[in-house]
């Protein structure tokens, strides 16, 4: 079986019993779209906020009353920690 690594050159060649694979889906971007325009932070993130455990501050829509944030295989394909770890990160300055 050849092993590889999306993005990337890396291919490998290696012999199997068994082979488990973890599938991600795609986000639902019809919602996220519809939701943004009206939300105070119009979807940003304020990483040096979100890695020093400090609450978002990001306000580019003074007009709206709620933040709205992608997590986990809203943003990319990844696995369930990953959504998990976001949500912990942005939820624990709530």
């Amino acid at each position: 079986m050849e092993l590889g690594v999306d993005g990337s050159e890396f291919r490998e060649h290696r012999a199997f019993d068994a082979v488990v694979a973890e599938m991600g889906t795609d986000p639902v971007q019809e919602l996220y779209d519809e939701l943004l325009g009206s939300s105070t932070n119009l979807g940003a993130v304020d990483l040096e906020q979100l890695l020093a455990q400090e609450p978002q501050s990001v306000m580019r829509n003074k007009d709206d009353s709620f933040q709205l944030f992608r997590m986990g295989d809203a943003v990319a394909g990844r696995n369930v920690h990953a959504a998990m770890l976001d949500a912990a990160r942005l939820s624990r300055t709530i």
